[in-house]
């Protein structure tokens, strides 16, 4: 009988860890697929230069493996800064604002030093870090927008 409780919880943990796999995997393939499709025009417009199709989406395949831990980690910090609050939202804008362009700028400098054929002008990267924070913040607001309406 013991046993049969153990096979049922370990079935059911397994199930669980499986299905968080598959979430993952189809966020990192959604995040991914947005920003790589969105970033590519966007970059192309102001500067990003690039010698292939594929050196484009392996650029952003990195970008993004090393930016999602980083924002993950930022944005805990942050909302457990803002939830205890010690500080104003205002102020928690500016910060959140200042951490997504720094982060998203130090990822822009990472890839493009690890990868020859690509280049990004340093104005372009700036640029980029702050329209993507704008594009990100935007879509946020539409979505907790309509959270809210609900």
């Amino acid at each position: 009988m013991v046993s049969s409780i153990s096979k049922k919880g370990k079935n059911s943990i397994f199930a669980m860890l499986i299905t968080l796999i598959i979430v993952m995997a189809i966020s990192f393939g959604i995040i991914y697929a947005v920003t790589t499709f969105v970033g590519i025009g966007l970059m192309t417009l102001i500067g990003f230069e690039y010698n292939s199709i594929p050196a484009v989406f392996l650029f952003f395949f990195i970008f993004v493996c090393f930016t999602i831990p980083l924002d993950f980690i930022s944005t805990s910090i942050l909302d457990f800064v803002r939830f205890k609050g010690r500080i104003p939202e205002s102020f928690y804008k500016v910060l959140e604002f200042f951490v997504e362009v720094v982060l998203v700028l130090l990822g822009l400098l990472v890839v493009d030093s690890i990868m020859k054929s690509i280049s990004i002008p340093f104005r372009t990267k700036i640029l980029f870090s702050v329209l993507l924070y704008v594009f990100t913040s935007s879509i946020e607001y539409m979505f907790s927008k309509d959270n809210n309406e609900n």
